[in-house]
């Protein structure tokens, strides 16, 4: 979900939901690897690999992962994607940046004021470009207007997603129309606001409305 409101250009999109989930590199056999890894069959000795994330800590952690499966050119991008926007600004990079609080989202400018305002056309163009791919409603496609992610109003589900405003108000809250029928439904909270504890909402009457007669 952090590449989808931001990444460097060119960057792929890892076919993982979260970090705990990766395992890029990890396979013991041919037999075990998995098509979507970008480091199965590479020259561990010799190929260059470059990892990012927000604060560089999740990178410090997997580099050491897989120096112990014999790669051997690791490299991490100093202080993270929050340290590169404040020494170089938005330079190469599209979108937001996903932040672990209730901000979730921060735009590059955040870190440097005025980034991104002296980019050249190719650079223009470049993030123009990238950022088509950004912003994408769960829901139903559509692009998005702030890209910031909201949690599943169904507290069994609590996905992390993006949303259109249309989709929000049509799924009253939810990610699909799967969980407007949940049991444990939370409300509809205004903007990107943050849920609470579910024991502030169990008192409240929010399963499924009836049909018009």
């Amino acid at each position: 979900y952090e590449w989808d409101i931001g990444h460097f250009q060119g960057a792929q999109r890892p076919n993982v939901d979260c970090f705990r989930s990766t395992s890029f590199g990890l396979s013991e056999s041919e037999q075990e690897m998995d098509s979507s890894d970008p480091l199965n069959g590479i020259d561990k000795e010799n190929t260059d690999i470059l990892m990012y994330c927000t604060g560089g800590i999740r990178c410090d952690v997997y580099s050491t992962i897989l120096r112990k499966k014999g790669f051997r050119n690791l490299y991490t991008l100093k202080g993270g994607v929050s340290n590169y926007l404040k020494e170089e600004g938005s330079a190469g990079w599209v979108g937001n940046l996903f932040v672990f609080d209730g901000r979730l989202s921060l735009p590059p400018a955040t870190y440097k004021p005025g980034a991104g305002d002296d980019d050249d056309e190719e650079e223009e163009e470049g993030r123009n470009r990238s950022s088509s791919e950004l912003g994408r409603c769960y829901a139903c496609g559509s692009e998005v207007v702030e890209l910031r992610h909201r949690n599943c109003a169904n507290i069994d589900c609590n996905r992390l997603y993006l949303c259109c405003g249309r989709c929000v108000e049509e799924l009253r809250g939810c990610c699909g129309e799967g969980c407007t029928a949940a049991p444990r439904l939370r409300p509809l909270l205004p903007s990107h606001q943050r849920y609470h504890k579910w024991h502030l909402y169990r008192h409240l009457d929010l399963g499924a409305p009836s049909s018009p007669s």
